[in-house]
């Protein structure tokens, strides 16, 4: 897939992301939006609502007190006329009269004109109405006790339902000016203030269903007992409370606040039209608490705000999606051509073997002409790479070829240097003696050196040794070792240490790196394997004993390692001897500190380790080849960092004459 492509659908991808997901937040924004209006809404309604039920339910204490105070002055003047009355020395059945005809013109049921004791003396009603009011004991209730007491001159009293026909009477009365009874006036309750509480009620929550969108209306009194419900499906008041309906009115009833509540808000609800809000009000009496509350459940429709969201949202959507490619494909084209005719140019200068032609570095002078973006940027990094690569290859050229010259001159030195070292390791005429030696460098060429040869027939000559350099130098210190050692030893043999000291002072006579190397030399005597030998500051030698145990030199006498000090004397060489099947291993610390990958050295110890299965029986090369395996399965994969070099011998008693030759297992 082109990078053009791939940049168009990423656009195209994020595009498409990014606008339903701003639909999506939009859509989560209206619905909050609705969710406040209607909760604000709603409270607002409630809260009218709640005030207006308790407007009304404090019309009837109102009606009441115009009533009351109304009955109190028909009383008084009732009292006033009757007095008159009494002073003329009027007839009972005159005054009886006279009261009858006031209370048939005024609408009154019932006039009473008690004495000092409340037995009554003229009444309006006729005498059956009267002997039963008589009997009740109506003047004689606590409520009218003052006025005949003469501790007040008017009283209104509670609500007295009349057993004669069921009716609910207001009694008002008043002291008679002597203050010797007191006359009573009976009213009945108004209808208007019957029916306040249930028609008034009711007509009001229907007017509110009428003019908002609500599905039902309940009114409660402080027995969170329904007065009023008014619901679009006719819903009863005998229904009983949800918990949820119940704890709201309780919620509000407790703190005198108004609350809501959110019921049906899942997501399925939501789409589909079925989440409802419920609105709680309290209701307060005429002492200022709450004696009541008011309970609404609001119906929140988001089908037809999805739909206008749905409708609006997804033509908007699509026309930014057009228009979001309309602008993109202008960019992705500034973009993308030159990218295009870059690439084309590096095919050609890859195909070219990175030999750019004039038409090559024109064209990517064209490319990055008036630009100061990436891409220009990337068209004068390529034009000027070009230029330079010309050199770079001329030099990677020379030095390709230089560096095959000197590698190729190291496989020389290597193949010189290994040819220095002795490749035959049979004594011609002496079988009694088994001899085999390594070197592993750690480079093209190393710095250890091995050798031996005999001096004389009785008497072989053998060497090792470690440089202190890697590399050329140490090859040719090593070589140059070598050599001296060859000389002085044929020279005069007499003794160890003193060849020791004249290798050490020509040595020291021209070495301006001042390098030095570690020598183990010494003489073995083939008839009776006695070893003299002389050390150099190398390894200490493993002797290979006829009890399986290899065993470590701890004494030895020698000095210093030799072309660092002239004119160190060595001291007298120490000498082994050897019985007949017994050996000698001797090693550079290439060996003893060869290393793994966790930075631990292979160690004297795992070197006896590794020599004691070969250490009673076994060839100088099965020895050699023991210890080589050893130290491999160490190392592992992990890279050599020294020289590796190896000397094993084994001795076996001279066969007398007429005697097969001894043999080594």
């Amino acid at each position: 897939m082109t990078l053009r492509r791939r940049l168009f659908l990423f656009v195209t991808l994020i595009i498409a992301i990014g606008l339903p997901s701003a639909a999506g937040v939009f859509a989560y924004v209206s619905w909050q939006s609705i969710l406040e209006r209607t909760q604000r809404d709603g409270t607002l309604i409630a809260q009218l609502l709640a005030q207006s039920i308790s407007f009304i339910r404090q019309v009837p204490f109102t009606i009441e007190e115009i009533v009351g105070k109304d009955v109190q002055a028909q009383a008084d003047i009732v009292a006033q006329l009757t007095q008159i009355a009494i002073k003329r020395k009027a007839p009972k059945v005159e005054i009886d009269r006279a009261l009858r005809n006031i209370a048939a013109q005024n609408d009154i049921p019932e006039l009473w004109i008690t004495d000092a004791r409340g037995k009554p003396l003229f009444w309006s009603l006729d005498d059956i109405d009267a002997s039963i009011g008589v009997d009740s004991g109506l003047t004689q209730q606590p409520a009218l006790r003052p006025l005949l007491e003469g501790r007040k001159f008017s009283v209104f009293a509670d609500l007295q339902r009349r057993k004669l026909d069921g009716h609910v009477l207001y009694y008002g009365g008043a002291t008679l000016p002597d203050r010797h009874g007191m006359a009573l006036v009976a009213r009945l309750i108004s209808a208007d203030s019957q029916i306040v509480d249930s028609i008034g009620l009711k007509r009001m929550t229907e007017t509110v269903m009428a003019t908002a969108l609500i599905d039902t209306i309940w009114v409660f009194d402080e027995a969170l007992q329904p007065l009023v419900v008014t619901s679009s499906d006719g819903e009863s008041k005998n229904r009983s409370l949800t918990a949820t309906e119940r704890d709201i009115i309780e919620k509000v009833v407790e703190n005198g606040q108004p609350t809501s509540y959110l019921a049906n808000s899942g997501v399925r609800n939501v789409l589909f039209g079925h989440a409802l809000m419920y609105v709680a009000a309290p209701v307060f009496g005429a002492d200022g608490l709450p004696n009541g509350a008011t309970l609404m459940s609001l119906p929140i429709n988001m089908q037809a705000e999805f739909h206008t969201l749905l409708t609006i949202g997804g033509g908007l959507t699509a026309l930014l999606l057009l228009l979001g490619m309309a602008l993109a494909l202008p960019f992705l084209n500034r973009i993308v051509r030159p990218l295009v005719r870059l690439t084309i140019q590096t095919h050609r200068l890859v195909e070219r073997n990175f030999n750019a032609d004039e038409e090559m570095q024109a064209e990517l002078q064209k490319v990055s002409e008036g630009r100061r973006d990436e891409v220009g940027y990337l068209g004068r990094a390529l034009y000027s790479m070009i230029t330079t690569l010309k050199t770079y290859i001329a030099d990677l050229k020379e030095t390709t070829a230089a560096k095959e010259r000197i590698e190729g001159e190291l496989s020389a030195a290597r193949s010189i240097q290994m040819g220095m070292l002795p490749d035959d390791f049979v004594l011609p005429g002496h079988a009694e003696c088994d001899l085999y030696a390594m070197l592993e460098p750690a480079k093209a060429v190393g710095g250890d050196l091995f050798d031996f040869f005999l001096l004389d027939q009785n008497r072989l000559f053998i060497l090792i040794g470690d440089v202190s350099d890697k590399g050329v130098p140490a090859a040719l210190f090593m070589a140059v070792t070598k050599t001296l050692f060859a000389v002085e030893a044929q020279r005069d043999s007499s003794s160890v240490a003193r060849i020791m000291e004249r290798v050490n002072t020509a040595l020291c006579k021209n070495n301006p790196e001042t390098m030095f190397v570690t020598i183990f030399a010494g003489i073995l005597d083939l008839r009776s394997g006695e070893l003299t030998f002389s050390d150099g500051g190398h390894e200490r030698p493993l002797i290979l004993r006829r009890d399986g145990r290899p065993e470590l030199i701890e004494k030895r006498r020698g000095g210093p390692f030799l072309g660092f000090a002239p004119e160190v004397a060595y001291e007298e060489e120490d000498v082994i001897r050897l019985a007949p099947g017994e050996g000698l291993v001797i090693y550079s610390d290439g060996v003893s500190e060869a290393m793994n990958a966790r930075q631990e050295q292979f160690t004297v110890a795992r070197l006896s380790a590794a020599l004691e299965p070969v250490c009673a029986q076994g060839s100088a090369r099965t020895v050699i080849d023991g210890v080589m395996q050893a130290v491999r399965s160490f190392v592992g994969h992990y890279p050599q960092s020294d020289d590796i070099t190896l000397l094993a011998l084994r001795w076996q008693r001279p066969a007398a004459e007429g005697e097969p030759p001894a043999t080594s297992g």
